[in-house]
């Protein structure tokens, strides 16, 4: 499947199409120069073909879709371009990424998508029994700690301890937190999102906490921010 090719300046100007990509490839994408042949190549990968190929033409530029493998459920989504490759490098994007990767300067109207790409790229919503959760894992120690950072001074979401897990970490925001983040993410905007993710966020709309939370638990600015969605 393939657009025709293309200038292509997508990551080059803010928009919610644009942080929602980035950060879904910031997640789980990757970037390389092909040793063989010098193409400069960009990939995203999921397992939903569908999603996949509405952020293929979001971009808006020849792409190639194929399975992983004949037995995977898995799809790539590849460009090969120098221009997106060099944009990329420009937002702080890097070859060989999961370890070291930071958190690019996302301007603060466009963050909740960008986050929104993320947790659909490589994070989980969903429930521990009857708790909401919303968590992330990643290599780098310095994205985690800017990602939340990012969210808690905008939100009052206070940013969670991260948690190392084997080569990785990971951070879990949990029962009002994670209700409030999910309404953030998925609720109060109507751009690119994972259908199957939204819908769990929709859940946890109807959720209630079954004793008041603790002390310290909700900040002066989630009750600013998400008043409608607090006990």
């Amino acid at each position: 499947m393939a657009r025709p090719a293309a200038s292509n300046p997508f990551f080059r100007t803010w928009s919610p199409t644009m942080a929602y990509v980035l950060g879904y490839w910031w997640a789980d994408g990757m970037m390389r120069i092909k040793t063989n042949t010098g193409a400069h190549e960009i990939r995203m990968a999921s397992n939903d073909l569908d999603h996949l190929e509405q952020l293929a033409n979001s971009i808006g530029t020849k792409y190639h879709l194929r399975k992983v493998s004949q037995n995977s459920e898995t799809f790539t989504v590849e460009f090969c371009s120098k221009e997106m490759y060099i944009d990329l490098l420009a937002l702080g994007g890097t070859p060989r990424k999961s370890r070291t990767i930071g958190m690019p300067d996302v301007p603060d109207e466009y963050l909740s998508d960008f986050v929104r790409g993320v947790i659909d790229g490589d994070g989980t919503v969903g429930w521990n029994g009857d708790r909401p959760i919303v968590h992330l894992y990643s290599g780098s120690t310095l994205f985690l700690g800017g990602f939340t950072q990012r969210i808690e001074s905008l939100t009052g979401i206070p940013a969670p301890n991260l948690i190392a897990n084997r080569n990785n970490y990971y951070i879990k925001w949990s029962t009002i937190r994670a209700r409030c983040l999910a309404m953030w993410l998925y609720r109060n905007n109507n751009g690119l999102m994972l259908a199957r993710k939204a819908a769990i966020a929709q859940q946890f709309e109807q959720w209630q906490p079954k004793k008041s939370p603790e002390r310290g638990t909700i900040t002066e600015k989630m009750r600013l921010h998400f008043a409608n969605y607090l006990p």
